[in-house]
């Protein structure tokens, strides 16, 4: 009799804790997300191996997060904030310790994914992509031979990817955004945005020094002048160039009758643009334009100088090398020639040009 007491009450201890232990696995772990800042609107979280699920989405209150079902030894608690209520901040990691019933947080690495681009031609030289809400970031450029991309922290919830093609060497062509679907585990193609005609494509502020030949040098030393000038593309891609150009320049007079030579000048011109490589082009350019010479001189051999001008016609010729640091400056350097014509005679300088180039 003794001995079925005892064993009816070890039956019952044993099921009593079996209960409380299952019930205890059962038991759903509860953490409190704390917001950023006093501006934070919402939150919203989901439970996985990579964040590439649905969120949950709810207001900042101070009630705990339930995780049912949530595996701490395989699974990860992420988070994001809102403090505007349309853009989500940065993905958050909530790892939990069971044996030491804490959370560690740190900043989520998404799961890397893959992407073919398809060239639009076979004249494609090379692919650059970016990845966010906007193509306001920096470009990554690539090879048109490595045409699959690897995107290591792409938030498929909120990210977009944006493609851009460069086939002549020259300029970019059309924008295409992708989303990727997690749920389905593909690409879409979503939008294309034309690539963007300007009126004005750049302004270039330009220093250059030129030496006088043949019948110039008796009248200049030398010449040091800057410019300001407005390119406008022409074609379609931006390889016909026109422009127009103010320049003012001055120098020591080989003369008796005046100290300086200095000259105003306005010209209009044509450029035509070679890829020599992604950011090197070559560039000849021939203007034609008034040269206004501003002389401060004794004409009349009186003790006075007056200041007078005289107009000439004008050639210009350089052959621009251009070096693209990125996608709005540019650095210039070129050979320069300047031919004036007078009455009877024509006046000739040579030397070099730089300009700093900014483009739209």
């Amino acid at each position: 009799m003794m001995f079925r007491v005892r064993t009816g009450a070890c039956t019952a201890i044993l099921l009593f804790l079996s209960v409380v232990s299952l019930s205890a696995a059962n038991t759903p772990l509860r953490v409190v997300v704390q917001p950023t800042s006093d501006r934070v609107q919402a939150i919203r979280y989901q439970t996985g191996v990579w964040p590439d699920s649905l969120w949950t989405e709810r207001g900042v209150f101070p009630t705990p997060i339930s995780l049912e079902g949530f595996d701490s030894s395989q699974q990860a608690l992420f988070v994001q904030q809102t403090v505007d209520g349309t853009n989500w901040g940065k993905t958050y990691a909530y790892r939990y310790d069971a044996k030491t019933h804490t959370w560690e947080i740190s900043l989520a690495v998404h799961k890397p994914l893959n992407i073919q681009v398809k060239p639009v031609s076979k004249t494609v030289k090379a692919f650059r992509y970016q990845t966010g809400p906007t193509p306001s970031g920096s470009w990554t450029e690539v090879d048109s031979s490595h045409s699959v991309l690897a995107l290591d922290s792409f938030d498929s919830t909120q990210d977009t990817l944006f493609i851009q093609q460069l086939e002549d060497l020259l300029t970019w062509g059309d924008t295409y955004t992708y989303q990727y679907d997690f749920r389905a585990g593909v690409w879409s193609l979503t939008y294309t945005e034309p690539h963007e005609k300007k009126a004005v494509d750049s302004l270039e502020l330009k220093l250059y020094g030129l030496y006088p030949v043949s019948k110039s040098s008796t009248y200049y030393a030398s010449v040091l002048g800057t410019g300001l000038k407005l390119n406008i593309a022409l074609n379609e891609h931006d390889k016909l160039i026109g422009y127009g150009e103010v320049a003012y320049s001055r120098g020591p007079s080989k003369s008796d009758w005046t100290e300086a030579m200095q000259a105003a000048n306005i010209s209009v011109g044509l450029g035509y643009r070679f890829g020599l490589s992604e950011k090197l082009h070559l560039v000849p350019e021939l203007g034609y334009g008034v040269v206004v010479h501003l002389i401060n001189a004794d004409f009349d051999e009186d003790g006075t100088k007056t200041l007078e001008t005289f107009f000439d016609q004008q050639l210009r010729l350089s052959l621009n090398l251009t070096y693209a640091f990125n996608d709005t400056y540019t650095l210039l350097v070129a050979p320069l020639g300047v031919l004036f014509f007078e009455k009877n005679s024509m006046g000739t300088l040579f030397g070099v040009q730089t300009a700093l180039r900014y483009t739209f």
